[in-house]
């Protein structure tokens, strides 16, 4: 028991995770951004909330290129650098990573309220 009380100025292990993980993460919300966009604008009741993205997903390719295969470039050239240059994680990538992190947990948060009022319509 007394293994489980940390004295006061005991180190307390945090688990850090990579780089890559993060930007995987903030990928793998992406893509689910756009997934839920284009089911919900499917059904015909729901419409994208930005006019840019609104015109571009009126056709499904090209809102799959721009919402997944760039940020997906983008995503692994970034990680390259980080990789090649030896970058160490800065509290201000950390900053933008997370803060995406955020806004896209909001958004997906926001795609949950909407599907369970499409559902709850029926």
């Amino acid at each position: 028991m007394s293994e489980l009380v940390l004295k006061r100025n005991e180190a307390v292990e945090v688990r850090q995770y990579g780089f890559g993980t993060k930007l995987f993460f903030l990928y793998f919300l992406n893509v689910c951004d756009w997934f839920c966009t284009q089911v919900l604008i499917d059904t015909g009741y729901f419409f994208e909330a930005n006019p840019f993205m609104g015109k571009l997903m009126e056709f499904p390719i090209v809102g799959f290129f721009v919402k997944c295969v760039l940020p997906l470039a983008l995503s692994i050239i970034i990680w390259l650098f980080y990789k090649i240059f030896k970058l160490e994680q800065t509290r201000f990538t950390n900053f933008l990573i997370y803060g995406g992190v955020i806004l896209y947990s909001a958004v997906i948060t926001v795609h949950i309220i909407n599907f369970i009022t499409l559902y709850s319509m029926g």
